[in-house]
């Protein structure tokens, strides 16, 4: 771990000016679109914002070069609406809006006479030259002389303006020229790509660019992150079910992509006792098609049975559609992930594309290698000695006497349930070491309790859970229950959930695996033996199982003595019991939920206002959310509980620690800063740093609700995480070449600037080892893995600290839970927390 790391970020130069064009929206269309609104929802209040998301994303998706567009409420400043880095094609402006009226307005379920009145009085109004008229152009400059943004608009127009530089550019990867088109606001992807195969599968490289900033100075990078799209290329079902939207490319020309939404809906038993699923296009899309090309879309239903026809260049029109993993209706061959070699190669030649403007970000460095932990055992220990281990940890992280595993399938499961024994036996060994902590394995015959559904109403969901209340005992002490139950995941009567709420009614935390020869993800973990391993595993992580190495340099660590504690939102979860409603009303938009953890007892204990009891076992909790998200009142409370954000939790924090040591890891994303305003950057760019790390007060309210407090002289140190993965908000990387023209592979915790990027450990499998040696041009059927980069920012730390030490346990903190070769993205506490959704009986999980 000797050399650094390259981050995919480019600096923003300071000395550009860029033209950026405003259009108002007119006052007397806003009082009807206000009048509109209030004739389907009497209720609304007028002085939130109107509810124009869908026509937001209408002009975003088909309308080029727009850098923002701002809310519209009945008392907003309407002057700067619209904001585009070229003149606004008002005229397509005006036809958007009206194709969004008609689908919006027009087609709603509560529309009334005075909804299509007041619509049609709208669209008469909207005028092109009436609008053109609000158009002003201003000339301005985006960063001061130390790369901070100047303008709101600085973020979203630098990063569109480096994305039009490089659409239509040509680069070479590995002798593949790939072409990149505009794709979506800030995103490109070349033309497709066959693997050349007989039945040819298709893929292409996606850029996504987006200006980001880092604490503490708030200094903007310009990030680009590749990726890999694969594209539904083979279709062997003649009926085929979705699970989700298809979000279908469809090719305008010069260098353009936009996108289009493939819906599904269910068509009743006709006369001859016949039902199916049909699918077809979102209308007020294809209207929005129409405006660049009248030609009719095809049937969409032969689009996605016959997805070789329009996949090709000449297509006319070309159609991509986008594979998802559980499109079992589909054969694919291509890989995931790119390799750390081809971004090396893509990133090389796309920063001379973009040097006239920004500068490629400087490498990041390794910390010391003294502080960077692993959680790796020491190689002379033995397989007899590692299985005493793991059992003397699991009895000390479950704090049981005794631990009792179901396997639950049928007679035919013998096979695979005595994998899964063998697989226990493999990991904390066998009869030998009952007088440790005695683990009692037992079969169970799951009968009709694994029979799909009749459907996946609410009703029938508690109809399963009954029956499965009926025919399993209810236990006095947690058992785990391993089901062996075929992947019903396209049929409607899936029963998985309502399996996991009845045996949770049992006292039963649940881990499912499919049969032998069931159909099966494309991932590279569909093999049985990693099916097996990652069923016991993920089990014994339900227990609340850590894994845990005592090494030398842990004694020097402060952090390895400190209370560890998890601060994390779910969201969006609407009870399935709501499953008919349409009202915002029934989600519960948040729900807080603390994990507390402590590396060397391996105690892990879970609290939410939600819960009667404080302080619960995780298996506890996970039964105890199992049986509350089936509650009447679970939305209301969630509401109340989020009221106050993370405040009640951190004072109380504030309190209990203030002599004793503990860490608070927070993530960093749209969900968390509405709960806790501090973690912005923007906010931390507003503290006065007494020390590095260590501001005088933080925020600890949210934007609306200000509280600021001192942790200074506590135990609390707090630090900020981001991940690249799934908010973008940190650069993806690569690293240098090797002598024989390979990359280096890399782990460990590096620092850029005042932040530090953590790596794990270098996961044991072939993706990520490939992915430094070979290309996805070569290799379209080879999956590739590389760790993504996990951003840690020391908001507090206290006198005396080393943030390096406090980073280096952060990121060590991944690598101890019981994962099949790799550690997870966040740390420990924090993945526990993400995992209690599982639990939680949703419309979406059905």
């Amino acid at each position: 771990m000797s050399t650094p790391i390259y981050p995919m970020a480019m600096i923003p130069k300071t000395n550009i000016s860029f033209k950026l064009f405003f259009l108002s929206f007119p006052k007397e269309w806003k009082e009807l679109m206000v009048k509109l609104q209030l004739s389907i929802d009497p209720k609304f209040n007028t002085m939130y914002n109107l509810k124009t998301n869908v026509l937001y994303g209408y002009l975003n998706g088909w309308l080029d070069d727009v850098v923002q567009i701002s809310p519209i409420k009945q008392d907003s400043d309407d002057s700067k609406w619209f904001v585009s880095l070229n003149e606004p094609d008002v005229e397509k402006i005006c036809e958007i809006i009206q194709i969004w009226i008609a689908g919006e307005y027009l087609q709603h379920y509560k529309k009334t006479d005075e909804t299509e009145k007041i619509s049609n009085e709208l669209m008469d109004m909207i005028d092109p030259e009436y609008l053109r008229s609000g158009i002003s152009v201003e000339e301005t400059i985006m960063f001061d002389p130390k790369g901070h943004a100047l303008t709101d608009y600085a973020f979203n127009a630098f990063s569109l303006y480096a994305a039009n530089a490089l659409n239509g550019k040509t680069i070479t990867v590995c002798g593949q020229e790939l072409t990149f088109s505009s794709c979506g606001s800030k995103m490109l992807m070349s033309q497709p790509i066959s693997d050349g195969k007989s039945k040819p599968n298709y893929y292409s490289i996606g850029l996504q660019l987006s200006v980001q900033t880092t604490p503490p100075e708030r200094a903007c990078m310009l990030l680009i992150d590749c990726s890999v799209k694969r594209f539904i290329s083979d279709v062997w079902k003649d009926k085929i079910y979705i699970n989700e939207d298809i979000h279908a490319y469809i090719s305008l020309g010069n260098n353009k992509y936009r996108t289009i939404t493939l819906k599904q809906k269910y068509e009743k038993a006709d006369s001859d006792n016949n039902s199916k699923y049909i699918h077809y296009w979102n209308f007020p899309e294809q209207s929005c098609y129409n405006l660049y090309n009248p030609r009719l879309l095809p049937n969409a239903d032969d689009v996605l049975c016959h997805p070789e026809q329009y996949l090709k260049d000449n297509s006319k029109p070309q159609i991509l559609l986008p594979y998802k993993f559980g499109m079992v209706f589909a054969n694919e061959s291509i890989g995931t992930g790119i390799s750390v070699k081809d971004k090396q190669e893509i990133f090389s030649q796309l920063s001379v594309l973009l040097k006239d403007f920004a500068d490629m970000a400087e490498p990041a460095q390794p910390i010391n290698q003294s502080k960077a932990v692993h959680n790796t055992p020491s190689s002379k220990t033995s397989k007899a000695e590692l299985q005493r281990i793991h059992r003397e940890r699991l009895k000390q992280c479950t704090g049981m006497s005794e631990l009792r595993i179901e396997i639950y399938g049928h007679s035919s499961d013998h096979e695979l349930s005595e994998k899964i024994k063998g697989e226990f036996e493999s990991y904390i060994g066998g009869e030998e070491y009952q007088s440790v902590f005695p683990v009692d394995i037992v079969e169970k015959e799951l009968g009709s309790l694994s029979d799909i559904m009749e459907d996946d109403t609410y009703m029938s969901h508690i109809q399963r859970i009954e029956a499965v209340k009926k025919q399993v005992e209810k236990s006095d002490k947690i058992v785990g229950a391993i089901v062996i139950l075929p992947d019903m995941r396209d049929e409607a009567g899936d029963p998985k959930y309502a399996l996991r709420a009845g045996f949770a009614e049992t006292n039963r935390i649940t881990q499912f695996i499919t049969p032998d020869g069931s159909k099966q993800d494309d991932t590279k973990d569909d093999l049985p033996e990693h099916r097996v391993k990652g069923a016991v595993m993920d089990m014994l992580r339900q227990f609340g199982y850590t894994e845990f190495c005592e090494k030398r340099g842990m004694k020097n660590n402060p952090a390895f003595d400190a209370d560890t504690v998890g601060m994390y939102v779910l969201h969006q979860l609407k009870p399935l019991w709501t499953e008919k409603s349409r009202l915002a009303k029934d989600t519960a938009r948040f729900l807080p939920v603390y994990v507390t953890y402590n590396v060397r007892s391996g105690k892990v204990s879970v609290d939410s206002d939600l819960l009667e009891k404080r302080h619960l076992s995780y298996p506890e909790a996970l039964i105890a959310f199992s049986k509350l998200s089936r509650d009447k009142d679970f939305v209301q409370k969630c509401v109340d509980l989020s009221r106050s954000g993370f405040r009640t939790k951190l004072l109380g924090l504030h309190s209990l620690y203030n002599n004793e040591n503990a860490l608070v890891l927070s993530p960093a994303n749209g969900i968390t800063r509405q709960f806790w305003h501090g973690l912005t950057d923007k906010k931390i760019s507003e503290y006065h740093f007494t020390s590095p790390y260590i501001p005088e007060t933080i925020e600890i309210g949210t934007k609306n609700y200000s509280d600021m407090r001192s942790f200074c002289e506590t135990g609390i140190r707090i630090i900020r995480i981001r991940e690249n993965h799934s908010t973008h908000e940190v650069p993806d990387y690569y690293t240098e070449f090797n002598g024989n023209g390979n990359c280096i592979s890399a782990s460990g915790v590096y620092r850029y600037k005042n932040v530090f990027w953590g790596l794990e450990s270098r996961p044991n499998n072939k993706e990520y080892t490939l992915s430094y040696n070979s290309s996805k041009i070569n290799n379209p059927s080879r999956s590739f893995d590389e760790c993504s980069l996990v951003e840690y920012y020391p908001i507090q730390l206290q006198a005396n600290d080393d943030a390096e030490q406090w980073a280096a346990y952060s990121n060590y903190l991944r690598e101890i839970m019981p994962e099949v070769n790799r550690s997870v993205r966040l740390p420990a506490p924090l993945h526990f927390a993400s995992k209690i959704e599982e639990y939680l009986l949703l419309v979406k999980h059905r």
